[in-house]
């Protein structure tokens, strides 16, 4: 049976079919809360529900014990931290079938409206109500057995998996020419992997001891499996076993957090210099847990046998979260080595010289193989990719987080110079008010910083904070706000943004300082290792954070920036959308497609972007020079090469960019023109040399329109007649053979102005003292016709 999709339903629901209660332990708290927290973060309204029939036996004290009741109380307290209240049910099918949580009427109706039931662990037993709706999906998270009981065809695995529409399984090596288990000719399993909501693990500024962990059990001499005559074991003990000698050969302290440890095991592990903590005294509560791996120096730990010997390609979850919290791993290898990337932040073994040879590796440079986990992580556990990749699997679309910016909200603006919104955009947006963050977590150590300096535009800060604090997810940051004396309410808007998150840190200005001596205010009470600068007047969209980050893990690269659809240089794409869900759809495609690729870029803009928290202690802040901005980030540019690093445009990163939302109001009385030519002359005496205008990347429609207007010129100008052309300072026009045209606005040396004039009585003359050079025509490409349109005076001197 392959997969196939989902029986088409309304409604964004998913219901998660799980066994917290069963073993209430913090690792399958957290597994599961991943995908619960996950897929609400990718836009759906998350259910989980318990229907089992298994005894929650660790919170019956005596058969008396009204373990149901204890349970479903666990359940309630689970769901409220992270935002679910009221969205779970507990059936207490083991016994008198009592209902807790949710009303049956209630799971009927929710069974029916959900478009994907997902059937974690496989540990619940269809029952009609799932069968029923075509929509129960199979997550096997610990494969073998039921590989081996399908080549066996045992009845009752095959009547399991019948109602199921789609397979997928932990086991990622399967169908690998290297994996030893059967192939099922019936089912079809998919590979996936757990899943991580990455910010919830960071521990990069964390305290660490210089000691390897791990969390599990010693002992489980139950669930063999035998397959051709071969005996394959469950238990992890004869695995340790094989490397006992670890802590004796490296000198590296490890400690063990072991469940079903007896006496006579524990001091055999203490006598070969393994450290052992009971596994409950870090398990029974989430947060113990994750303080526990997030101050280790790194995982060591062992797989089964089964999955060891026929190389199923398994991956413990556990691990994943070591991976998260930027702590390396070192686990025995199944063969996920053929998925995963491994030799940094991720060591597979299979003999003792290799693990203790990974144990120096890391123990060489540590912040490397930190960085390395933490991308390992990024790129191959967060739950944007690997839930996006199973609910495409399922035929289902990866939504983006529900957002308070409505989908259908315009954005292409009236006019960009200056920036006007249409009126329902500017109404809608001063209404806006984003969403709390839905986890219950500590702030205080962020591994990003993003700094926003504003300065009204009040409308514009409140679609950019909204998309910035409901679309970040991965790294955990803060919002570094510097007003620069507004006087449109946006100050108090900010404060009150404070108030309630207190991921948002504020400083207010009485006056206006300039974009550089602002922005260097908020980078100096930044506390991120990650420094991310960005203008008020962006949209960004779920990934983009992460996605900077990835790229700041080459150490040769000083800086990154986005994609974006309006910017001077060649980090603008051409782009098809005109409102936020448009936007989320276009750059959900757009990184997926060009996922992991980048290329240098002279000059980032800094309307966007990243850098690492060395470099710019390095480089230093931006230079005041530039008073109220412009140019700045050129300097900045010039400044990292001069250093030797790399500034580099993520191809694979996407961010809306409205454009000039502050200088634009400064073209129509001049200003901006005053700014630019000062602050180039400021480069010039800086740099010794002219501030260049930017290249653009190669787009073919206006590789078209350039050509059908060179051709235009050369048949309907006279030969000896030279002619202005908008040109956007594309050199093309006026370097091609035998091209009579002009840059206009050109400076005195016929470079390209850089600015376009401050309003018509400016454009009329420019195209005057044009004439009298010699001048006869003007060329209006389709890239510049907007000028007829905001210049009334220049259209009617024409007419």
């Amino acid at each position: 049976m392959s997969a196939r999709s989902p029986s088409p339903v309304r409604g964004d629901k998913v219901v998660v079919l799980g066994m917290m209660t069963k073993m209430p332990v913090a690792g399958v708290v957290w597994q599961t809360l991943h995908y619960l927290v996950g897929l609400e973060r990718l836009g759906y309204e998350v259910y989980y529900v318990e229907a089992h029939a298994r005894t929650p036996s660790m919170f019956m004290e005596s058969a008396e014990t009204d373990g149901s009741a204890r349970a479903a109380a666990f359940i309630a307290g689970v769901m409220e931290r992270f935002g679910l209240k009221d969205r779970w049910a507990y059936q207490a099918l083991h016994a008198d079938g009592a209902l807790h949580g949710m009303s049956a009427e209630r799971l009927e109706h929710l069974y029916a409206e959900a478009c994907l039931i997902i059937n974690l662990h496989g540990g619940t037993q269809p029952r009609e109500e799932h069968a029923a709706t075509g929509r129960l999906v199979y997550l096997e998270t610990d494969p073998v057995t039921l590989q081996v009981e399908l080549a066996h065809d045992v009845p009752s695995s095959i009547e399991f998996l019948e109602p199921h529409v789609a397979f997928f399984t932990f086991g990622e090596n399967l169908g690998q020419p290297d994996c030893g288990l059967p192939l099922s000719d019936r089912f079809r399993f998919l590979p996936t992997r757990q899943p991580v909501v990455l910010d919830v693990w960071d521990g990069h500024t964390r305290a660490r001891r210089d000691v390897f962990t791990t969390v599990g059990n010693w002992r489980q001499e139950w669930r063999e499996v035998t397959y051709l005559d071969q005996t394959y074991h469950w238990s992890k003990h004869l695995e340790f076993m094989k490397f006992i000698d670890l802590p004796g050969r490296t000198g590296q302290s490890f400690e063990l957090a072991l469940s079903s440890v007896d006496d006579e095991a524990r001091t055999l592990l203490e006598t070969h210099g393994w450290g052992v903590v009971d596994g409950l005294s870090v398990s029974l509560d989430i947060d113990i847990y994750r303080d526990y791996i997030r101050a280790s120096a790194g995982e060591f730990t062992v797989a089964k046998d089964q999955n060891v010997r026929l190389r199923s390609g398994w991956f413990s979850d556990r691990s994943a979260t070591y991976l998260a919290a930027g702590r390396p791993v070192i686990t025995q290898d199944t063969g996920f080595g053929n998925h995963l990337p491994t030799g940094d932040g991720l060591f597979p073994f299979s003999t003792l010289d290799e693990a203790a040879d990974a144990v120096e590796r890391i123990r060489a440079d540590r912040p490397r193989q930190e960085r390395a986990a933490s991308a390992v992580a990024r790129d191959h556990f967060s739950h944007e990719i690997v839930l996006g990749d199973l609910l495409h699997a399922v035929g289902l679309s990866r939504r983006g987080r529900r957002s308070s910016i409505p989908g259908t909200l315009a954005l292409t603006p009236l006019s960009r110079r200056p920036l006007v919104l249409p009126t329902d955009t500017e109404r809608t947006a001063r209404q806006l008010s984003p969403a709390a963050p839905s986890l219950s977590r500590s702030w205080a150590d962020p591994v990003a910083s993003i700094v926003i300096v504003t300065y009204d535009n009040l409308p514009l800060t409140r679609l950019c904070l909204t998309s910035v604090l409901e679309n970040t997810d991965g790294a955990s940051f803060e919002l570094v706000l510097v007003d620069n004396g507004s006087t449109d309410g946006t100050a108090g808007f900010l404060e009150g943004l404070r108030d309630l998150d207190e991921r948002v840190r504020v400083s207010l200005n009485p006056g206006n300082l300039g974009f550089p001596a602002a922005t260097n205010q908020g980078l100096r009470m930044a506390r991120g290792q990650y420094l991310v600068l960005l203008n008020n007047d962006t949209l960004v969209p779920p990934g983009w954070l992460s996605g900077l980050l990835r790229h700041l893990d080459d150490p040769s690269v000083g800086a990154v920036g986005p994609v974006t659809n309006r910017i001077g240089n060649e980090a603008q794409v051409d782009t098809a959308y005109d409102d936020y869900q448009g936007l989320l759809g276009f750059a959900d495609a757009w990184m997926t497609a060009h996922r992991g690729q980048a290329f240098d870029l002279p000059m980032l803009a800094m309307y966007c972007l990243a850098l690492r928290r060395d470099v710019y202690e390095a480089i230093g802040p931006l230079d005041e020079r530039y008073g109220r901005g412009l140019l700045e980030d050129d300097d900045y540019a010039a400044r990292l090469r001069t250093a030797g690093l790399r500034s580099v445009c993520a191809q694979d990163v996407f961010v809306h960019h409205f454009g000039e939302a502050s200088f634009g109001k400064l073209v129509s009385t001049g200003e901006y023109q005053a700014i630019l030519h000062h602050n180039q002359r400021a480069f010039r005496e800086k740099w010794g040399e002219a501030w260049a205008p930017y290249g653009r990347r190669p787009s073919e429609a206006y590789d078209v329109l350039v050509g059908q207007v060179l051709e235009a010129v050369h048949r309907y100008i006279p030969a000896e007649e030279p002619a202005l052309i908008i040109s956007r300072g594309d050199e093309r026009f006026v370097t091609a053979n035998g091209s009579r045209l002009w840059h206009f606005p050109g400076d005195a040396d016929g470079v390209w102005a850089g600015y376009y004039p401050a309003d018509s009585q400016a454009a009329v003359r420019l195209v005057e003292e044009a004439q009298r050079k010699g001048a006869r025509y003007l060329v209006i490409p389709a890239t510049g016709a907007w000028w007829l349109d905001h210049y009334d005076g220049l259209r009617e001197h024409l007419e």
